[in-house]
């Protein structure tokens, strides 16, 4: 028979024993409901607020990437691919807004700036060229087929309007950029050679349709379609070029709108002479 003493060990041990067990410790795998932060359990930062470091940071990167695009070598091709950086919907736009004259609004500073490009105004001339001399073939023969006249096609006028276009698009803006330098000090508006040559291949873009309206023997009418032309893209430069001079003397500032107009109209007008 057991002693008192035995029983209470044993008793002891026991609860030893359950009280090991009740403390054992086992691995509860998590559910995939409990491991899904999908809805918004866990908060994400991915914006912080600006200050003032972070915005001169922001405007010593921007001097940066303009000063590395300033050094690049007149010789590499990435000098003048930055000319041709331009998408067809810019291209449509400006091309719209060169045919639309707005008193309050000026074409350089809504379309052309800050990426003024070569793209469009190259196409655009090119374009003007060949419809030009085709459109002026087609009217001379026209005119030749009610007669005994064996036409033949005149390539001579495609490169006519080439030289006539493309001297045009270069020369004139440079001689108008010359005369902006040299006024310069009178002004506080400046506008660069890249700009101005920029305006005025867009400037050109309303010819094309013109041109092509050419073809229509009406005399009265291919006169009506010069005027246009002129008067609209016409006003389109002088709005943009009138902040550059109107600070300047008032006999200077007209004498230079109107040299801009006489020589804009003049193209049209020697298109109709020489080529219809």
């Amino acid at each position: 028979m057991a002693s008192k003493s035995d029983i209470d060990v044993e008793l002891g041990l026991n609860e030893e024993k359950k009280s090991k067990d009740e403390l054992h410790f086992q691995d509860f795998p998590l559910e995939e409901d409990e491991l899904d932060t999908s809805d918004g359990q866990t908060h994400k930062f991915t914006n912080f607020p600006h200050t003032a470091d972070s915005d001169e940071d922001i405007s010593d990167k921007s001097e940066l990437l303009k000063d590395d695009k300033a050094i690049t070598s007149f010789w590499k091709f990435e000098y003048y691919q930055q000319f041709f950086d331009v998408d067809s919907k810019q291209v449509f736009h400006r091309v719209a807004g060169s045919m639309l004259p707005l008193p309050n609004r000026n074409y350089l500073v809504t379309h052309i700036r800050p990426n003024p490009d070569l793209y469009g105004p190259f196409w655009i001339c090119l374009t003007l060229v060949f419809t030009t001399a085709i459109a002026g073939n087609l009217a001379n023969y026209l005119q030749s087929a009610s007669v005994n006249y064996v036409w033949k096609y005149d390539f001579h006028k495609v490169s006519l309007a080439a030289t006539a276009i493309f001297s045009y698009w270069w020369l004139i803006p440079l001689f108008l950029y010359g005369i902006l330098w040299w006024r310069g000090n009178q002004t506080s508006v400046r506008y660069t050679f890249l700009e101005i040559i920029c305006v005025y291949g867009y400037s050109l873009a309303i010819y094309i349709p013109i041109s092509i309206l050419w073809v229509i023997q009406v005399n009265w009418l291919q006169w009506i379609l010069v005027i246009i032309g002129a008067v609209l893209s016409g006003s389109v430069l002088i709005i943009t070029f009138w902040p550059a001079v109107k600070d300047d003397t008032k006999h200077v500032a007209l004498t230079i709108l109107a040299v801009i107009f006489i020589f804009h109209a003049a193209l049209a007008i020697g298109f109709v002479v020489s080529f219809l």
